[in-house]
């Protein structure tokens, strides 16, 4: 019964964040988008892309954490990635993909799992931070108009 509920929770997550990243594809086709750091998706884009699911999930109840980690040293043989997890540690990236032809090789364009699966588990990772409402100007200004061209192309 408790695997039942976890598979539910994955596959219910797995829906949510697959949605929500054909959304920013769809609203970056659109033209809705325009901030330059957004346009080359899912490439650099793990940071704004998480911020902005997470703030989704945050309004649908849904409790999550922004976790950064870093792999490796140096300016050539280094990585950094952001993706969210859960309360009980269930990671939910948009953008791991962007890692199809590096080092760290991930292919996945939505995963919802685990962290041991060789790829985010690889990561030193920064503290976890919890939702925090953007400030209504700079760059907070920029993700409000992002979120809200997401949610104009969520279907």
């Amino acid at each position: 019964m408790a695997n039942e509920r976890v598979c539910k929770l994955f596959m219910d997550l797995y829906s949510i964040a697959l949605l929500f990243r054909k959304a920013i594809e769809t609203a970056i086709e659109a033209g809705d988008i325009t901030y330059s750091n957004m346009l080359r998706f899912p490439e650099g884009c793990c940071g704004f892309a998480s911020d902005l699911l997470q703030r989704y999930l945050y309004e649908n109840g849904i409790i999550t954490f922004y976790v950064s980690g870093s792999y490796g040293y140096g300016w050539d043989n280094s990585e950094s990635h952001t993706w969210l997890e859960t309360e009980n540690k269930t990671v939910i990236d948009i953008t791991g993909d962007q890692y199809r032809n590096k080092k760290l090789r991930f292919t996945e364009p939505v995963y919802v799992g685990t962290r041991n699966n060789g790829f985010h588990d690889q990561f030193n990772l920064d503290d976890p931070v919890p939702y925090q409402k953007w400030e209504p100007y700079g760059i907070g200004k920029k993700k409000e108009e992002m979120y809200y061209a997401i949610l104009r192309h969520l279907e």
